[in-house]
């Protein structure tokens, strides 16, 4: 592995790049855990992959800006508009995949101005911008030195299990994707009073423990097989949140609200 690490992408080390992969990967989990209880009062899972606390596509976003335009940083408005176009690319994409390939998605922007095909929108876009440019100009200096200490003390053998641990979460969420499908299917035979006759593999049976409805609705509470999941089965999401901001309902704040302790909803 030395050297691959050691090869380089525009004069990047891969082992830099792989080490940034994953701390914006989970960075990205970090920031849209925070943003969606700052904005609707909720703290549910926002993993991207079973079983790791990782966002892949924050991950690939910000290896990819710090390619491109980390020798930009002097240059804030190019960077904001790079990062921008960059992530935008990156989202689209990503959103298309898990539409096309798994017919769902996580995220619908149809209700925001400017936006093309509810995959990005303008005003995301500008959110992107402003997290790239912070990352450019703040977070990658900060990030540099602690990267290369750990890369002469053990770094390489720490990120290849890492690497390897983010490989195989990724393939199991791919199988689980998959086989929720199958499920799912099954779940609407039966509601129109269809029978199919699905074998009964080894393989399904460790997908059905490893990653059972309850877990993937609460895993990935926001996408459309979520949604199709609990219709179907009778499960809810899991989430806690606080009864004077509740998803759906605007904040009161024209009078004095005395904090009150969280409220825990669990799946049935």
């Amino acid at each position: 592995m030395e050297v691959t690490y050691a090869a380089t992408v525009l004069g990047w080390p891969v082992y830099q790049l792989c080490a940034l992969f994953l701390i914006y990967g989970f960075l990205g989990v970090v920031i849209e855990t925070v943003f969606c209880l700052v904005r609707e009062g909720v703290l549910e899972s926002r993993l991207g992959l079973l079983y790791v606390p990782l966002r892949p596509m924050y991950g690939i976003g910000g290896v990819a800006c710090t390619v491109l335009l980390d020798r930009l940083q002097h240059q804030p408005i190019v960077v904001f508009l790079g990062g921008m176009l960059i992530c935008s690319v990156v989202e689209y994409t990503a959103g298309s995949i898990c539409d096309k390939v798994f017919g769902t998605i996580s995220w619908d922007y149809r209700s925001k101005p400017l936006h093309l095909h509810g995959k990005i929108c303008l005003e995301y876009s500008c959110y992107w911008g402003l997290l790239v440019w912070l990352a450019v100009s703040v977070l990658n200096p900060l990030i540099a030195g602690p990267v290369s200490w750990l890369e002469s003390n053990a770094g390489q053998t720490v990120l290849t299990a890492m690497i390897g641990l983010t490989l195989a979460a990724a393939l199991l969420t791919v199988a689980a994707w998959a086989r929720a499908r199958e499920r799912l299917d099954f779940h609407n035979a039966q509601a129109e009073g269809r029978t199919v006759n699905v074998a009964e593999t080894a393989a399904r049976r460790i997908l059905d423990r490893l990653a059972p409805d309850a877990l993937m609705i609460n895993t990935f509470p926001r996408t459309r097989l979520a949604d199709e999941l609990m219709a179907l089965t009778g499960q809810q999401r899991s989430w806690i949140g606080w009864p004077r901001h509740r998803p759906g309902n605007d904040h009161n704040t024209s009078a004095p609200v005395r904090p009150t302790p969280p409220r825990i909803r669990a799946s049935r």
